[in-house]
């Protein structure tokens, strides 16, 4: 054994309590806090070899943490987007979808004709805004923010005409579009 890994366990009590309130500070459940305390815990130990070397042994313990519950984040982070389903059919129901489809090309037809025809070509249509821009003698960034508008302006269409699809409460009266 590494006489360096004799010192792992006087130091890692000696800052415990430092380490346990930052982690506290980002992490709220109780249980995972444990659990990256001793993943730290272990880390230290798996880099024992570099105690000795350590000029400021705080910081380094620090960075230690902070990186742990980074990969502790990211984990969880992974785990969300593993149980989101893939396919929205799976949530939403497919007639409801086309209703809602059926919905835009109407609210498009509502929109003034300077954010109608961009969002047309460029959504719908699939024709690249770089092309658009040369087609209706913009530049490329005026041309993005009039489909963005456009896009903008489509949404609260939708949301004013069609949002009760969506709606759950028995209160809401539905429009047509």
């Amino acid at each position: 054994m590494n006489p360096s890994c004799q010192l792992v366990a006087p130091v890692f009590q000696e800052y415990r309590d430092i380490l346990t309130r930052f982690i506290t500070s980002r992490v709220k459940d109780p249980v995972d806090r444990e659990e990256l305390l001793s993943q730290v815990m272990m880390k230290i130990y798996d880099n024992c070899e570099k105690v000795d070397g350590i000029r400021n042994t705080e910081a380094w313990l620090i960075t230690i943490a902070k990186n742990t519950i980074i990969d502790y984040f990211r984990e969880q982070q992974k785990r969300q987007s593993e149980a989101l389903p893939l396919n929205l059919g799976e949530i939403i129901d497919q007639d409801l979808i086309q209703q809602l489809s059926d919905c835009i090309p109407s609210l498009i037809e509502k929109l003034p004709e300077k954010y109608a025809k961009p969002l047309i070509d460029a959504d719908l249509k699939g024709i690249p805004q770089k092309q658009l821009a040369i087609d209706y003698n913009m530049s490329e960034s005026g041309l993005k923010s009039r489909v963005q508008r456009g896009r903008a302006q489509l949404k609260d269409l939708f949301t004013e005409c069609c949002g009760h699809l969506l709606e759950v409460e028995a209160h809401c009266k539905p429009k047509s579009c």
